[in-house]
């Protein structure tokens, strides 16, 4: 995800070298120690402003022990690694239990820029209109999400065990929504939420204006079928207070 990110905004490489390591450091100590081997949510928010870029990775699990400075590590986490590589980390518990790390980019060198700025970002929308899923995101501005939902599409693809052919069309797939985004949004934050199992994969996003789910299925007073209509096996477009939300499922049928 940050590596389509840097990709879009023309990040500075060893920016980009010192976020990928100390953000992978902090999600890595989440998979191998927040949940003793258990299932478990873990929460990953990047912020870009004319100030810095920050970045939080939160867990629900069973917090810090024996944090500090100088070396130490808290289960696993590359403390040194990580105070060396930023402007500023905090490491800190959570109300009700949990870890939140906290980790600030600076964004210029000698006054040059080291990324190019988004546009501004829309106001949170809550994840609650969608059902959970393996990764559920929140993005403004919606131009961002070509540079995000692919990538996290085909990794839980991967995952699934999906052929080359069918792997190869996920990357239409989320294209294809991904513009659709950027000309259907009904405003500059997008929801998506993706869920995979054996050669199965979901993907949910919205919201978009009322009416544009139509474009996905057919085109052209239903002569020529979408794209989308092509690739996916079931496309369900569904009315929300908030807009409609598309739900695509791809399914790899080959053996």
């Amino acid at each position: 995800m940050l590596s389509g990110l840097a990709e879009l905004l023309e990040m500075d490489p060893e920016l980009l070298d010192d976020l990928k390591t100390s953000v992978s450091e902090a999600c890595n100590n989440v998979v191998l120690h927040a949940y003793d081997d258990a299932p478990g949510p873990m929460e990953v928010r990047v912020y870009a402003d004319r100030d810095a870029l920050r970045v939080t990775v939160r867990d629900e699990g069973v917090g810090l022990t024996g944090l500090a400075s100088g070396g130490e590590t808290a289960h696993g986490i590359g403390v040194s690694v990580i105070e060396a590589l930023t402007r500023e980390a905090r490491f800190a518990p959570r109300e009700g239990g949990g870890t939140e790390v906290t980790m600030v980019f600076d964004i210029e060198r000698e006054g040059v820029p080291l990324l190019t700025m988004p546009e501004p970002a829309e106001a949170e929308q809550p994840l609650t209109l969608l059902p959970d899923g393996e990764i559920e995101l929140s993005l403004s501005p919606v131009s961002l999400l070509s540079a995000v939902l692919g990538r996290l599409a085909r990794t839980l693809a991967a995952g699934a065990h999906f052929s080359l052919d069918r792997f190869s069309d996920v990357y239409l797939v989320t294209d294809t929504l991904s513009a659709h985004a950027a000309r259907a949004a009904a405003t500059n934050r997008v929801l998506a939420r993706i869920s995979a199992a054996e050669r199965r994969l979901e993907i949910e996003l919205g919201p978009f204006r009322r009416g544009a789910g139509a474009a996905l299925t057919s085109s052209e007073g239903d002569r020529m079928r979408s794209p989308l209509a092509l690739l996916a096996d079931e496309i369900e477009v569904r009315e929300t207070a908030a807009g409609e939300l598309v739900d695509v499922l791809v399914v790899d049928h080959r053996q």
